[in-house]
């Protein structure tokens, strides 16, 4: 009798697990790359002080995450805020070397939504130097 129960059990557990799997798997949307594999994408460019990338992007520049976080800073960035980044040791060739990684990224993934906007906010940071 108690085999019976274990058995039992183990089937079930099995059972369970595999609809789990299954409807996770309906559930995960198909994901198409929108990425040209004729593009090679471009090394990362300088930051100041081999400063990480969160604490350039984030930090320095300030897009924050995302297209909207790019929009923003787009629209609200100064020539006050660009000297402060000169201060902390950005560049003007840094600036372009940025600009030119993301209008070449946006090219080759059109399906990233961020790219065209912080190459836009990289060119308005070349205008305002």
């Amino acid at each position: 009798m108690f085999k019976i129960v274990i058995t039992s059990l183990g089937l079930l557990c099995s059972t369970l697990a595999l609809a789990e799997l299954s409807i996770s798997e309906k559930m995960r949307p198909v994901v198409y790359s929108q990425v040209n594999p004729e593009m090679a994408r471009l090394p990362v460019p300088a930051t100041p002080n081999q400063m990480n990338l969160p604490a350039f992007g984030q930090g320095l520049i300030g897009w924050g995450s995302g297209p909207e976080g790019a929009q923003a800073r787009l629209d609200s960035i100064t020539a006050a805020d660009v000297h402060q980044m000169q201060i902390q040791g950005l560049t003007l060739e840094m600036v372009q070397a940025w600009q030119a990684f993301y209008t070449h990224e946006s090219q080759r993934n059109p399906g990233n939504p961020t790219a065209p906007l912080r190459a836009l906010l990289m060119q308005k940071i070349v205008s305002l130097w």
